[in-house]
C-alpha cells in the first residue's frame, strides 16, 4: 500500500517522498492509500482522482463586429490605441471615408501604410457593402447606407492595426462610426451625454461636406454650423481640446475657397483649438481624383507624434521618432 496525494506532480507514490517536504502520514495533500502498481498497470483510483476543472468562461471566437466601449478598454490596456473622434452632419461623409479607407487596405493601395490585423472586420464589411452595389454599371445615388448603432447610448468602435512605412512601427486605431444625428444634437442641444468618449481621443476629425462649403446658397449656413460646433467641442472638451483635423470631404467634386476655411481658422484659434484642414475624396470623380485621395495624408497627421496633445516628456536628445507609454485609460476619462 503506498501514500496518494492530490497533487499531480507529486510522486509520493513512487518515491515514499513528499513534494512539500511534509511527513506523507500527516501531509494535508494526502488523499488516501494506494495499491501498488506493476509495471503497465494502470492506476484506475489515481486516474479518477484526476478531474479537470470546467473553464469559467466558455471560449468563443470574437464577433468582429464594432467593439463596445468594455472590448476597447481591455484592448487598450494591452497596448497603446490612438483614439479618433470623429464628428460630423449626416452626409457628411464620415462612414465614406471609413470605407474608402477599409477597401484602400483590402487592395494595398494605402500610401504609407501596411494593414496588419482588425478585430472588426466584419463590421467594415458591413459599411463598405453600399460601395459593392452598382445599378447595371450606374454609380449608386448613395454609397454607403446610413449608420445605425445596436446602442444608442453609447458609440461602436472600429478597430485597425498597421504598420506605417516610414517607421516600421505599427499603430492601432480606434475609430468611432456615429450617426450624424449625434452631431446635430450636440449643435442644436448641447447633448454630450454620449460623447465623453472625445475627452480620450487622441485627436478629432471635424468631417463637412465640402459642397456646402463651395456652393453659394449653402455656404453661410455651413460655415455657421461648423462655427457652433467649434465652439461645442471647445466648451465641451475644456480646459484642453485635442488637435482637430477639419476634414473637407468630397475633393472630387471641388474645392472650397481658401478665404472661407480661413473664416474656420480663425474660428478655432480664438478657441485655442489646433487645426489643420485636411482635404479628401473617398470616391473618384473619373478623371484627376482617385479614390481614397487624401486618406493617407489624413493617418499620418493623426499618429504623428507632433500632433499629439502633450509632451509626457520632454526628448532632450532631440530624436525626431514615435515615443509612447502604455496608458490605462477609461473612455472618457486619462490616468
Amino acid at each position: 500500500m503506498q501514500e496518494g496525494c492530490g497533487r499531480p506532480e507529486c510522486t509520493v507514490a513512487q518515491t515514499g517522498k513528499c513534494l512539500l517536504n511534509n511527513d506523507p502520514a500527516t501531509c494535508a495533500e494526502k488523499i488516501g492509500t494506494l495499491v501498488s502498481l506493476g509495471d503497465g498497470e494502470l492506476d484506475i483510483e489515481a486516474e479518477l482522482t484526476t478531474r479537470l476543472e470546467p473553464p469559467k468562461v466558455k471560449p468563443k471566437f470574437p464577433s468582429s463586429f464594432t467593439l463596445s466601449p468594455d472590448e476597447t478598454r481591455n484592448l487598450m490596456s494591452e497596448r497603446y490605441c490612438h483614439v479618433v473622434g470623429i464628428l460630423g452632419a449626416p452626409d457628411a461623409g464620415k462612414t465614406a471615408c471609413l470605407v474608402s479607407l477599409y477597401l484602400l487596405l483590402g487592395r494595398a493601395k494605402l500610401d504609407g501604410f501596411e494593414f496588419c490585423d482588425s478585430r472588426t472586420l466584419i463590421a467594415f464589411e458591413e459599411i463598405a457593402r453600399g460601395a459593392r452595389r452598382w445599378d447595371n454599371g450606374h454609380i449608386p445615388e448613395q454609397m454607403t447606407s446610413h449608420t445605425k448603432l445596436a446602442d444608442e447610448r453609447a458609440a461602436g468602435y472600429l478597430h485597425l492595426r498597421l504598420r506605417a512605412d516610414a517607421t516600421g512601427q505599427r499603430v492601432d486605431l480606434l475609430l468611432p462610426d456615429l450617426p450624424g444625428e449625434w452631431t446635430n444634437t450636440l449643435i442644436d442641444n448641447n447633448r454630450v451625454d454620449r460623447l465623453d468618449f472625445l475627452k480620450s481621443a487622441d485627436v478629432l476629425w471635424i468631417m463637412l461636406d465640402g459642397r456646402n462649403l463651395i456652393e453659394t446658397a449653402s455656404r453661410m449656413h455651413a460655415i455657421h454650423r461648423a462655427r457652433l460646433l467649434l465652439q461645442r467641442v471647445a466648451t465641451f472638451l475644456s480646459p484642453v481640446t485635442p488637435p482637430v483635423l477639419l476634414v473637407i470631404t468630397r475633393l472630387d467634386l471641388g474645392k472650397p475657397a481658401e478665404n472661407t476655411l480661413e473664416k474656420l481658422v480663425d474660428e478655432a484659434a480664438s478657441l485655442g483649438i489646433k487645426l489643420r484642414i485636411a482635404h479628401l475624396a473617398s470616391f473618384a470623380d473619373g478623371a484627376e481624383i482617385d479614390a481614397g485621395t487624401g486618406i493617407s495624408d489624413l493617418l499620418l497627421h493623426t499618429v504623428s507624434p507632433k500632433e499629439s496633445l502633450t509632451k509626457f516628456w520632454e526628448d532632450e536628445e532631440g530624436r525626431d521618432g514615435h515615443r509612447s507609454v502604455l496608458r490605462f485609460r477609461k473612455l472618457g476619462a486619462t490616468f
